[in-house]
């Protein structure tokens, strides 16, 4: 139970920073951090809702 209880305090400390950082990312960090994990630049597009060029722009940037 004390582990239990452990693991919701942290989360709960942690999640306000999470929302903070994911919050302030930028459309084309969100691009290269997807694109780092695999994701084809057409998906990335239809993810932000853009081009597959403005895509490509923004990773080369």
């Amino acid at each position: 139970m004390t582990t239990c209880v452990l693991a919701w305090a942290v989360a709960l400390l942690l999640l306000p920073i999470v929302i903070i950082l994911w919050a302030t990312e930028t459309r084309q960090q969100r691009a290269r951090r997807w694109r780092a994990a695999g994701w084809t630049q057409q998906r990335i597009a239809d993810r932000l809702g853009c081009s597959r060029t403005t895509v490509r722009r923004m990773l080369a940037a």
